[in-house]
């Protein structure tokens, strides 16, 4: 269960029994909340890829494609020599 900030007041007013020293460590809990989800959303974003780094993956996939498509081609002229020449073998 998570307190809301009137509710921590109205504790911190009855215990201290002085609005304004609540208000104060009210405020200060709010800031330290507050610093801790700016830390988090900072070092969420450190992973977040730029526009070069999407544009330098692109190319780099583009590239290893090709690359891919060639060496299926080669495996796949390999592949049927590799038949023809068992074939060939077994109906001799």
């Amino acid at each position: 269960m998570k307190a809301t900030t009137l509710e921590v007041f109205d504790i911190l007013r009855k215990t201290i029994k002085n609005e304004d020293d609540a208000r104060k460590v009210v405020q200060y809990l709010e800031d330290a909340n507050e610093a801790e989800i700016v830390k988090t959303v900072e070092r969420k974003i450190e992973h977040l890829a730029t526009r070069e780094d999407l544009a330098n993956f692109r190319a780099e996939i583009k590239g290893e494609f090709a690359n891919h498509i060639k060496w299926m081609f080669a495996f796949w002229v390999a592949q049927l020599g590799a038949m023809f020449g068992l074939l060939h073998y077994f109906l001799k």
